[in-house]
């Protein structure tokens, strides 16, 4: 199967990448830019928002599949330039959509939970949605896009918040917490804000195996198998690595609206009926911890300040 892949830069394009290797897949990897140091140099360089070379370059291709990772999907950079990040969250996802539907492509959508307002009870994929912000907004009308512009062979995966290693080091909540102890950033995370994360290595798994089952079709969940607050995850991922717990501090969601805006409380995932379809299980939080790297280049940094960096062991 020939396959091409969309925002392979990412968190989670990275990591199906990876999987797409591992398989043997014939697949090509696209993003919009180069890596600096040479480590993706089989990665091409594509403007998605030039529809025509967009269009051609599918066309000359013409894959047996194409998954589409690609977004912007920082909520506050989508609030700093709404109709920018539109253009790459909808108007990319029809078109790609689009394409797929006349080569006869197998085409996966990456979606996000970050399409309902949040409840105490998991959601349902038959549940409707309601976003409460414009990355919310957004992610709901590339759904419709690509679901109108492709009625089989088809899957649009809604995922939560996605643990993993980003090969820019700058994706991840882990990485992220990194950062913000490496420049001296105080670290605050709320405890009131509650997600069902899971790890990008395992959902690449799940992008695998439903590009291998063309009779799963249609809008499906996927998250990992435990719910937990930011604040408890930022406090485990600290522990993992052996940084002192005392250097996240508990905050408030609801305290928080002004600095913040508006927020889901609490987006859980039913992961019913895909869960009972496909081989790939969700992991709990502790599989998903054993797979975080410390980035190579932090490692000395790392070494330095970690408080016991010998609890840090890579999980091969």
């Amino acid at each position: 199967m020939k396959v091409a892949l969309f925002g392979a830069s990412g968190l989670l394009g990275w990591s199906i990448y990876q999987e797409l290797n591992r398989r043997g897949f014939n697949s090509f990897q696209y993003c919009q830019q180069p890596f600096g140091d040479g480590s993706a140099s089989s990665f091409r360089c594509l403007d998605l928002l030039n529809e025509v070379k967009l269009t051609r370059e599918l066309l000359d291709e013409w894959p047996d599949a194409i998954i589409n990772c690609a977004a912007v999907s920082s909520p506050d950079l989508v609030n700093q330039n709404p109709e920018g990040a539109a253009e790459l969250n909808v108007n990319v996802a029809r078109r790609l959509a689009e394409i797929s539907s006349h080569l006869g492509a197998r085409f996966i959508h990456i979606s996000s939970d970050m399409v309902f307002e949040g409840r105490e009870e998991p959601y349902r994929s038959t549940d409707m949605p309601k976003p409460i912000s414009e990355y919310g907004n957004q992610k709901l009308e590339s759904e419709k896009k690509v679901l109108s512009a492709i009625d089989e062979n088809v899957v649009v995966l809604r995922l939560t918040l996605i643990n993993g290693n980003s090969p820019r080091a700058n994706r991840s909540p882990h990485e992220r917490i990194f950062e913000s102890i490496q420049n001296d950033q105080p670290l605050t995370l709320f405890d009131d804000e509650y997600r069902q994360p899971c790890s990008a290595d395992n959902v690449a798994a799940v992008v695998v195996e439903l590009l291998e089952r063309p009779n799963l079709n249609g809008l499906f969940h996927w998250a990992g198998s435990e719910v937990i607050s930011r604040f408890e995850l930022g406090r485990r991922i600290l522990e993992r690595f052996g940084f002192s717990e005392n250097l996240v501090k508990r905050g408030s969601l609801k305290e928080s609206f002004e600095r913040v805006g508006r927020r889901p409380e609490k987006l859980t995932f039913e992961l019913s009926p895909l869960l009972g379809k496909i081989k790939t299980k969700p992991e709990t939080i502790d599989q998903q911890l054993e797979g975080l790297k410390v980035p190579d280049k932090l490692f000395r940094w790392y070494r330095e300040n970690a408080e016991n960096p010998s609890k840090y062991v890579l999980r091969v």
